[in-house]
């Protein structure tokens, strides 16, 4: 799902577990803006981090190893069904991602889509 090793640019970096993995050790969890280019610091580190499957674990868990040592275990990711992002961060997702262009889109079922569509392309 995120096969590429060495990112050229935000978009790629989305799909780089290595740089993905780098950034969040060196900066905390990416928002929207982190992706407006590499970090080079974190491109750096990323070349250091090495990607191994494991069918022991599952689909959504990640091991972080060190030197070959376990040093932290996801048993889920964050907004996977067995851990729910809770409201709060959910709302935080929702602004990150579209301002507040969508705040209360649903609050008033009786509005038109189209309202909503054009409140999205603002």
């Amino acid at each position: 799902m995120a096969p590429i090793a060495e990112p050229t640019n935000g978009l790629e970096a989305k799909f780089s577990i290595p740089y993905l993995t780098a950034f969040a050790l060196l900066h905390g969890a990416p928002d929207t803006e982190s992706f407006a280019g590499i970090d080079g610091a974190a491109r750096k580190l990323a070349s250091t981090v090495t990607v191994i499957a494991d069918p022991e674990i599952a689909e959504s868990e990640a091991l972080l190893a060190v030197d070959g040592a376990p040093a932290v275990r996801v048993e889920a990711a964050l907004g996977s069904p067995q851990q729910p992002m809770s409201a709060d961060q959910l709302a935080a997702k929702r602004r990150d991602l579209a301002g507040d262009r969508v705040e209360g889109a649903l609050d008033d079922l009786d509005r038109p889509a189209a309202e909503l569509l054009d409140a999205l392309s603002a």
